[in-house]
């Protein structure tokens, strides 16, 4: 999924980076978990993770990332794929175990989803593709009448209990993956684009999510700041939002996707959807994090990083967000005095992120001696002094 911020570029930088804060084993938590990208690959590597994030579909991912056990059975709803032909086996895509046989139910269901179960006019084809009276082009009405009705199916499978647990969250990341591969926007969904893009004119198809094995962990839904008082943990990895984009109000599509099957119907959501882009009300999933009004995003940080019991700290963050390098140096520093602050940052250089590309109607201003793409990572990491962790 296309998501600001994504660490996949960055893994192997941040393992070496909570190496240098100590970290030999144990759990991690995510704290922002966002795509779940990092807890995923702790997971893979024999960790023990737990993770939170206030938005719905950031949880979607944590759920299949950090507690599917295994390939589903689908049992429930056997009666709908056994006599199906199963799809090819790329479409278990990056899934863990990747042997095809280990996903038959799920190949053969994604055949009856895809191509038996008659499409429908739903939310999506009212509220986020050109044929509802809104005419906002998110979604091709042939894309959306194809997600209505998988939605709607898994609605009902879920009413009618005929889905566990595990099996609802990997149908639901399955459809908010397919959304975003046929989505017509160019980063996020801030906006959507005047003109259909060649991706969102394909055909929607359903992959496997890229599931792991490892120790099953804890995904949650909590707001950052309240819940680090109830976590331990060997690490602690801050990847914390930089800028004032507030996530709410830029991925309320994979949102409106992901909760919609806990819904008893598109009403309760639909009813709620507002502006040019179909937003759902946001301000209960805001963070202080984004602000750049006084101090708000200083003494958020603060707070978390003062209150985290861990034995180390890797914090992630960009050298254009609002918080200075300063800044962050005398929270760490104050949270592990006895940190070698020299050793404490490392610098990344990477490409931009831009939700615009090929527009000129943004302009960026990089450091000294940098491209207009170029910007720096800046890796934090720190050891708590020996019997700190609370």
């Amino acid at each position: 999924m296309r998501w600001l911020g994504n660490k996949t570029p960055l893994l192997d930088e941040i393992l070496l980076a909570a190496k240098r804060a100590g970290f030999r084993g144990g759990t991690v938590c995510d704290l922002f978990a966002g795509s779940g990208s990092v807890g995923r690959f702790f997971r893979a590597r024999g960790y023990r993770v737990i993770s939170t994030d206030l938005m719905h579909c950031s949880l979607a991912f944590q759920k299949v990332y950090l507690e599917c056990p295994g390939p589903p059975s689908f049992s429930g709803v056997q009666d709908h794929w056994e006599s199906m032909e199963p799809m090819e086996a790329k479409r278990v895509h990056d899934a863990s175990p990747a042997d095809p046989d280990a996903w038959m139910p799920f190949l053969k269901l994604i055949r009856y989803l895809e191509q038996e179960l008659p499409a429908r006019e739903g939310i999506l084809v009212r509220q986020f593709s050109p044929a509802g009276t809104a005419e906002r082009g998110y979604l091709t009405p042939v894309n959306a009448a194809r997600l209505d009705a998988i939605i709607d199916q898994i609605r009902q499978w879920r009413i009618d209990d005929r889905l566990q647990e595990n099996e609802m969250w990997l149908l639901i990341v399955s459809v908010i993956d397919a959304a975003d591969r046929v989505a017509n926007i160019s980063g996020t969904y801030g906006a959507y684009l005047k003109s259909w893009q060649q991706n969102s004119l394909n055909d929607l198809k359903l992959r496997i999510p890229a599931t792991v094995e490892g120790p099953i962990g804890q995904a949650n839904r909590c707001e950052a700041g309240e819940w680090i008082e109830q976590v331990e943990c060997d690490l602690l990895y801050l990847d914390p939002p930089y800028n004032h984009r507030q996530y709410g109000a830029n991925y309320h599509l994979p949102e409106v996707i992901s909760r919609l099957p806990m819904e008893e119907s598109d009403d309760s959501l639909e009813l709620q959807l507002y502006g040019k882009t179909g937003l759902l009300p946001w301000k209960d999933v805001s963070s202080p994090l984004c602000s750049r009004r006084g101090t708000d995003c200083r003494d958020a940080m603060q707070s978390i990083i003062q209150r985290a019991q861990a034995r180390g700290i890797v914090l992630s963050y960009s050298e254009e967000g609002i918080l200075s390098r300063t800044e962050i140096l005398q929270m760490l520093q104050s949270w592990s005095p006895a940190g070698d602050r020299d050793q404490m940052l490392h610098e990344i250089p990477y490409r931009r992120f831009r939700s615009d590309r090929g527009g000129a109607s943004r302009q960026f201003r990089p450091a000294e001696g940098r491209t207009e793409d170029e910007v720096h990572e800046w890796l934090f990491a720190i050891e708590r002094e020996q019997g700190g962790l609370c």
